[in-house]
């Protein structure tokens, strides 16, 4: 029992990193033509999803980054454009939120048709049933290791 679940966990953990490194590559070369990379494709992808805006703080929660690298990828956003801070009533820096420019819904628009298709092409003979097993399964997953680094339950 003990090697089976030893050898599962292996396929899982080459088979995220392998699926994760592709990922990488697609964001990388679709977003060539905009002369981005696939670190901008998060960024802008989850502020279209606030009408409001985020903040370097809630950026980087929801792409699972530090806010040094929330702080690089929007300057560079920020210079091309795509985006725009809004400052806040107490005039904060750091509380700004940042917005999508029109230019930023263009390519936004570009990223979520890219997106579509290749999940259509990636998930399309699967049923979907499953994809939605697979989707909880994957979470609980991510929730249970996220709660193992939190706790720091790991190495002990």
């Amino acid at each position: 029992m003990e090697r089976a679940t030893g050898e599962r966990f292996l396929t899982f953990i080459l088979s995220i990193d392998r699926i994760s490194k592709n990922i990488k590559r697609i964001k990388d070369k679709t977003m060539e033509k905009y002369g981005l990379r696939s670190a901008h494709v998060m960024c802008l992808f989850n502020l279209v999803k606030s009408r409001e805006g985020l903040n370097s703080t809630e950026l980087a929660e929801v792409c699972g980054v530090d806010k040094a690298f929330v702080s690089r990828v929007t300057s560079e956003l920020e210079n091309r454009g795509y985006i725009e801070r809004t400052q806040n009533s107490q005039g904060s820096i750091y509380k700004c939120k940042f917005t999508l420019t029109e230019q930023g819904l263009e390519i936004n628009h570009y990223i979520s048709k890219k997106i579509a298709e290749i999940m259509n092409n990636v998930s399309g003979n699967i049923a979907d049933y499953k994809l939605k097993g697979f989707y909880d399964v994957l979470e609980a997953i991510d929730e249970n290791i996220s709660f193992q680094v939190k706790e720091e339950k790991y190495g002990k």
